[in-house]
């Protein structure tokens, strides 16, 4: 009897021991990953930040280029004499418009997918009428 009160009396304290160093373990780990977290985070925006820099550049040269792409159309219906100066301007213009008009409307025909309505539908959330299109 006298070793199972020594084994109930060493066993309290390293219980509590046992106990509070897990919780330090859980603390540290949650420490390191919180960490872990931020870091690839700002890793995760800088990626995007560049990626976002990068888009824009290719914006801006893509726009160089169809500019001079028409502008090559432009001078290639003037110098062979087809039309003048300002009719040529007019067809690009005019093109370029019907084009942007077109996905124009492509856009505003593809704005009814972003209503979620499946989603909608499953969470009981049909307050939203939803026109069916196909």
């Amino acid at each position: 009897m006298d070793k199972s009160s020594e084994y109930v009396n060493a066993s309290a304290p390293s219980t509590a021991s046992t106990l509070h160093s897990l919780i330090d373990s859980v603390r540290g780990w949650l420490d390191s990953f919180l960490d872990l977290v931020v870091l690839e985070g700002k890793k995760a925006g800088i990626g995007l930040a560049l990626m976002l820099g990068f888009g824009v550049g290719a914006t801006v040269l893509l726009i160089a280029g169809w500019l001079a792409l028409v502008g090559c159309a432009i001078a290639a219906l003037v110098e062979n004499d087809i039309l003048g100066w300002i009719w040529s301007l007019l067809l690009v213009a005019l093109l370029n418009f019907a084009g942007a008009g077109g996905l124009v409307f492509l856009a505003i025909k593809r704005r009814q997918d972003l209503l979620f309505s499946a989603t909608r539908r499953q969470l009981g959330l049909n307050s939203v009428s939803t026109p069916s299109h196909e």
